[in-house]
């Protein structure tokens, strides 16, 4: 009879496990790989205590889930231990001052809640995982049963005979597999327990922090507003100026067109009554105007061109693919 067995190299202090029974001279070979000392020393302590188990087939085997056991459920009280307290300490500071998003603006320890959290599926990972392979531990104890059931009394050797509690040893080895089966049941509830906490604190932490923004955005809004009035009445004063220019605008330009020396509304006779120079005026007026006009206009080209040309960038498909990269 052989059997092998791997613990996870994910978790720490893992081991693995090759055994082989020979049923005619009721001896066991085994090797555990990767032990440390003190698993060393517990593995030695667990055959010492062995006693009437020690010929049993499955003797090693059971040791090595054992150990699996010890190490799963040491992992899982550990996390249940800092829950526990990080939860104390966050009731105890709820109580005293309530929680806002400024007591957290590092995020170090929303982040310890969430690799809690991560810890916690891992662990449940795993543990299923060695539930699984303790199903297939159960059949097997099935078969070395029947195995030693099938061996008749001629045929047994005698260390068999000096042991006839052995089929009794693989019962006790069920037991307790089955009781393992419930302590792993136990340690993946608590885990679900920490996961769902978590999970309940992590939602209530952003919907403050969405009320926040909420409130934020309430008062953004309300700037707005403020200021889409102001705007509202500047814009009436801009058409009650705009008005006015439309009004006083051609009685001025009239005004100093009759104020010129270009004109000499008293000649007499042999005067003219337009100067000679008028040609001057047309000149610069036309002049000046032409030279307002292209500066405005070449003025807003060039920003219609930089505003099409930034639009385009952040509607590329290369701006697009550079954010994958950020």
């Amino acid at each position: 009879m052989s059997f092998t067995a791997r613990m996870s190299a994910s978790l720490p202090d893992d081991l693995a496990m090759s055994t082989t029974h020979i049923p005619d001279t009721n001896s066991t070979f085994a090797v555990v790989y990767g032990c440390n000392d003190e698993q060393m020393g517990d593995i030695e302590r667990r055959i010492r205590k062995a006693d009437g188990q020690f010929h049993h087939p499955l003797l090693i085997p059971g040791i090595f889930a054992e150990l699996e056991r010890t190490r799963l459920v040491e992992m899982a009280e550990n996390l249940l231990d800092v829950f526990a307290l990080r939860s104390e300490r966050l009731n105890s500071a709820s109580k005293a001052d309530p929680w806002s998003p400024e007591s957290d603006a590092d995020g170090k320890r929303t982040q310890e809640h969430l690799n809690l959290c991560m810890g916690s599926r891992d662990l449940v990972s795993h543990i299923s995982a060695v539930k699984r392979q303790m199903a297939k531990l159960l059949k097997e104890m099935s078969v070395v049963e029947r195995e030693i059931e099938s061996l008749r009394v001629d045929n047994m050797p005698r260390e068999h005979m000096r042991e006839p509690g052995l089929v009794d040893t693989g019962t006790k080895m069920r037991t307790r597999v089955e009781d393992i089966l419930i302590e792993y049941d136990d340690k993946i509830d608590d885990c679900n327990m920490m996961i769902c906490n978590m999970s309940l604190a992590m939602q209530t932490v952003w919907n403050h922090i969405a009320r926040q923004d909420s409130k934020t955005n309430t008062k953004i809004s309300q700037a707005n507003a403020a200021i889409a009035v102001q705007t509202k009445v500047e814009s009436a004063q801009m058409r009650t100026i705009a008005l006015l220019t439309m009004i006083y605008l051609p009685l001025s330009s009239v005004a100093s067109i009759f104020s010129m020396d270009m004109f000499n509304w008293e000649a007499i006779e042999g005067q003219t009554i337009v100067s000679k120079h008028i040609w001057l005026f047309f000149v610069l007026a036309v002049g000046l105007t032409l030279v307002t006009v292209a500066a405005w206009f070449f003025g807003t080209r060039r920003e219609k061109a930089m505003a099409a040309k930034s639009d385009e960038y952040f509607n590329s498909p290369q701006r697009k693919n550079t954010l994958e990269y950020v």
